[in-house]
């Protein structure tokens, strides 16, 4: 095995992931109050956690609903139910796989059951795109709403421009791929027969982007809900901010569900209001815990799906 297979095998490891968010916790908590982290969690309103719980789960349900509609697209027949079962065994699955990836190879097999398996990964990974364009709005209209950022100018320009170059590259740039590839080539019938919904359909995309940006205003809800149970008066603006680059910095693995990474990045921008640290680093670990919370409700459903299977 070469050394670039060792560190990619090294990075899959849930072992490894779970590691490196100890090494994380363990650095924050050195240089945090652990007694105002105890007395913040001992505050905190339990009532306000179970909206915040709520309202994470309820993005997940509004989530699977849009995969639904673009599996539907390209002409997948499961019902909304059967759709909402796989996607909630994908959400348990990424507790346990590198960033997002198990979770949503497991999803398109679930859907696949055997057949187009490709087609149904493409709806995954558009499912993840569109996604990503809504978390680059959100993040974007929070840095421009927001004055009390400490950011250079040239990030709020950057900003201004997140929607028409997102725009610009979801609709121009399959067109221009499609150029370029050879007339007989896989990938440029894929595009062009397979995948035409995701890029030609504008009702599709306007109706499937208005839920991912639904989604994502619930996720970013719910924790800002979860710093309302500790008492915090923060802007929201921050969370439109902070929220989408934790959501992006989570696929990544370099982490178990971005443990360590919320938690850090929590105690560095909240302490920038004058909250205290143990504060600061008490929202990012209830956080976490809904978020795993979360992922474990799949665990019915990945069960269903095996006994399925087994059967």
């Amino acid at each position: 095995m070469t050394r670039h297979a060792r560190w990619r095998a090294a990075l899959r490891s849930p072992v490894v992931k779970l590691g490196l968010s100890a090494v994380l916790l363990a650095a924050l908590f050195t240089v945090t109050d652990i007694r105002t982290l105890r007395a913040a969690l001992a505050t905190a309103d339990w009532r306000w956690l179970v909206v915040a719980m709520g309202l994470n789960l309820t993005s997940q349900v509004a989530s699977s609903g849009r995969w639904w509609l673009l599996t539907r697209a390209v002409g997948f027949t499961a019902s909304f139910g059967r759709v909402v079962t796989c996607y909630f065994s994908g959400m348990y699955l990424n507790l346990f796989g590198p960033g997002t990836v198990a979770g949503d190879v497991g999803r398109a097999l679930f859907l696949a059951a055997g057949h187009r398996r490709a087609l149904a990964l493409t709806t995954v990974v558009a499912h993840r795109a569109i996604g990503l364009v809504a978390l680059v709005w959100i993040c974007a209209l929070g840095v421009l709403l927001s004055r009390a950022l400490p950011l250079p100018p040239g990030v709020r320009w950057l900003a201004a421009l997140a929607v028409p170059a997102t725009l610009l590259a979801w609709l121009a740039g399959p067109r221009v791929a499609v150029r370029l590839l050879p007339l007989t080539h896989h990938w440029r019938l894929l595009i062009e027969r397979d995948l035409a919904p995701f890029w030609r359909d504008r009702r599709l995309l306007v109706v499937s982007l208005a839920l991912a940006l639904v989604v994502h205003v619930l996720q970013i809800s719910a924790q800002a809900t979860v710093a309302r149970a500790l008492g915090l008066a923060v802007p929201w603006a921050y969370f439109w901010v902070l929220v989408p680059l934790l959501n992006v910095g989570s696929t990544l693995p370099l982490s178990w569900s971005g443990i360590g990474l919320r938690e850090a990045a929590y105690w560095y921008a909240l302490s920038q209001l004058g909250v205290s640290e143990g504060a600061s680093v008490a929202v990012g670990l209830l956080c976490s815990v809904m978020i795993l919370l979360t992922g474990l409700t799949g665990l019915p459903f990945f069960v269903l799906l095996r006994w399925e299977r087994t059967r």
